[in-house]
């Protein structure tokens, strides 16, 4: 024996779902991944952590840099890439003048060298020594961070 299906009733099931009447079962709100000041990160920085002056691994970096360089060594930028799987590193030192003066450095793992400038100094033997200085704390540096990337810093580890 068939069924008898009213086809007014089905009719009114079908409108109701049109007119926004369905409801999902299962409701998913993505909530905001937020920073330690609780504002929004934005998209593009959720895979960057950016260790700030008085943070421990900050401080660990600038305390290598002025035992192993000059104690007058200063970080100027830190960031570290984990999905990019690389570590930005900028920082100043022998500066006179208000900034007018020093050299600048920037070390990173994606171009593979220490980039330098220098303003207003003068190439003596202690300025060469510090850049020979500089040189091999990237070359051990890039070693260390490239570690920390595969093994603590790893996005895909489970």
């Amino acid at each position: 024996m068939k069924e008898i299906i009213n086809e007014h009733d089905m009719t009114k099931k079908m409108m109701n779902v049109i007119r926004s009447g369905y409801k999902k079962l299962i409701n998913e709100v993505e909530e905001p991944i937020t920073g330690p000041d609780m504002k929004p990160i934005p998209d593009d920085q959720k895979d960057t952590i950016a260790p700030k002056e008085g943070d421990p691994l900050f401080k660990e970096e600038l305390t290598k840099l002025q035992n192993t360089i000059d104690p007058r060594v200063k970080i100027t930028n830190f960031k570290i890439y984990v999905k990019d799987n690389d570590v930005l590193l900028e920082g100043s030192f022998l500066n006179k003048n208000y900034g007018e003066s020093g050299i600048n450095f920037k070390m990173s793992l994606a171009s593979g060298e220490i980039e330098t400038t220098m303003k207003n100094v003068e190439l003596t033997n202690e300025v060469n020594t510090i850049l020979t200085k500089l040189k091999g704390y990237y070359d051990v540096w890039a070693k260390e961070w490239s570690l920390k990337l595969t093994n603590e810093y790893n996005v895909n580890r489970q």
